[in-house]
């Protein structure tokens, strides 16, 4: 952003660090140990509403539409503390994340006449100019007349700067250390033994030197998270958000690149409106039978029309407009939306002899979103000033929220609990191990009969036994919807084995 921006919290310096530190507090309440507990939506008001603050402080006037971000972000909020997956859990972080960055960049630059290059380019130099402004708060006002300085000015200078890289090495330890101790055994057991010397030392037997860490820790990551955050916005350069006139290679090249690609896509699609499709069994190579032709392949369809995405926007950006090549990138984008509903099909055929599991429903959805992206793609393609990113963007946040809202783990159990004609032991296994406790309550649809004869129905006792003694105890603070409700279906299915003379632990 304009260098106005950055002198202005520079002399605000006082207020900055203020808000900060009343973040930081804040942060740590929120999810300390409680990463997707009732608190963490409250988290997410609290970051619009300290964001919304410093931007008017800034004098920044606030966009109507920057209320469908902070719409978004609230609604992740709400769906972490609705579910217990988490896979759902990480990306719903992700999703803040990347929102914010969205949200906080429309507010302070001109995003009208981005490309969708160009916001790629945007995000990744705010998430490596957000590195850099971790020493931001240690900066110190100075005219530009004192460029020249004596030795000892140097030296603090140099011990300053020493300060600031153990303080962000810190940071990036908190993040990194926790994942290195749960790829590593050993690494792990060697990293709690030092830690384990600490505690020896410590001459108070309630203090608990790793808890003090964690909290110190998790403080310092929001309060200078934040700061480091809006001094990276306003430090970005306005006058970078202009494209220059860069020259466009020749359209020839593009045509024929995408002419060799059209050619080869519409006789595949061919193959699959005529083999796939319409079920044509003439032609299928020897020895194998549709069946097996139709479970071949998706994987690899998948990737090519990813692939093809990355084609098209990229011809879109490089070669000069021509008719002819926007003919033949409609006929390549078009032809991948068949590949799209190839895959699709290709999938259901397997959900329908296998059921569903997770990564089904996830590639399921993501198919999906492909699909109405590339018609994005397609309009793209003959209104060059249509604004694909902000389409990807919109298309992606609408999908994700309604995904995680929906929590796929309990739609599956439903599902497959539902279209059982007798249940395995192996199916089960999947629903108590293969899924989180968003699917307990569904396990009440299964016949404790049944469960008795596959030989299952200690494992089942035990899963519920393990939810109870999980979750018994959840205070206001880490309440979990989900975790709440396995833990009262627990005990419900505890009463019933009991009704029915089944003795349980």
């Amino acid at each position: 952003m304009n260098e106005t921006y950055i002198e202005k919290m520079r002399k605000d310096h006082l207020w900055f660090f203020r808000m900060s530190l009343l973040f930081g507090v804040l942060f740590v309440f929120c999810i300390y140990r409680n990463m997707s507990g009732i608190t963490f939506p409250v988290l997410t008001a609290v970051l619009i509403g300290f964001s919304t603050v410093i931007l008017i402080r800034m004098g920044i006037t606030l966009r109507k539409d920057t209320i469908l971000y902070g719409i978004g972000i609230l609604l992740l909020g709400i769906s972490t503390c609705l579910t217990s997956s988490g896979f759902l859990h990480f990306f719903n972080y992700v999703g803040i994340l990347l929102l914010f960055s969205a949200a906080v960049l429309h507010q302070v630059q001109d995003d009208r006449e981005w490309g969708f290059l160009q916001y790629m380019r945007k995000m990744f130099s705010l998430a490596g100019m957000w590195i850099i402004s971790f020493a931001e708060p240690f900066s110190k006002q100075e005219n530009k007349e004192n460029v020249d300085k004596k030795v000892g000015m140097l030296k603090n200078k140099k011990a300053k700067s020493v300060g600031v890289g153990i303080l962000i090495a810190v940071l990036f330890l908190c993040i990194v250390i926790p994942l290195l101790m749960t790829s590593d055994r050993i690494f792990s057991k060697f990293f709690t033994e030092i830690f384990s010397i600490f505690n020896f030392i410590n001459i108070f037997e309630k203090f608990d030197l790793g808890n003090l860490i964690g909290i110190l820790s998790t403080f310092l990551i929001g309060m200078f998270g934040i700061y480091a955050f809006f001094a990276a916005v306003f430090r970005m350069n306005q006058e970078n958000q202009k494209t220059e006139g860069i020259k466009k290679a020749d359209s020839v090249t593009g045509i024929t690149f995408t002419g060799i690609l059209a050619a080869v896509y519409v006789f595949y699609s061919m193959i699959q409106i005529f083999y796939l499709f319409l079920r044509m069994d003439m032609g299928l190579p020897d020895g194998m039978t549709y069946s097996q032709y139709a479970h071949e392949g998706f994987w690899q369809l998948l990737f090519v029309s990813l692939i093809n995405f990355g084609a098209v926007v990229i011809c879109l950006q490089v070669f000069e407009e021509n008719k002819i090549l926007r003919i033949l990138l409609c006929v390549v984008s078009l032809c991948t939306c068949v590949m799209i509903i190839s895959a699709a099909y290709r999938m259901m055929l397997y959900v329908g002899e296998y059921d569903l599991t997770f990564l089904r429903v996830l590639v399921l959805w993501f198919l999906a979103v492909l699909m109405i992206i590339f018609w994005g793609v397609i309009y793209n393609i003959f209104q060059r000033k249509f604004r694909l990113f902000k389409c990807i963007m919109a298309v992606l946040s609408v999908m994700y929220i309604g995904f995680s809202l929906i929590r796929p783990d309990r739609f599956i159990a439903e599902y497959n609990i539902s279209n059982m004609e007798s249940v395995s032991y192996d199916d089960v296994m999947y629903l108590l191990y293969g899924l989180s406790e968003d699917a307990a309550p569904e396990l009440e649809g299964i016949d404790m009969d049944e469960l008795l004869e596959i030989g299952a129905f200690d494992e089942v006792n035990y899963y519920f036994n393990e939810i109870q003694a999980k979750y018994r105890e959840m205070d206001l603070r880490s309440w979990n919807f989900s975790c709440s409700s396995g833990a009262d279906t627990a005990a419900e299915w505890k009463e019933n084995a009991v009704i029915k003379g089944i003795a349980v632990e």
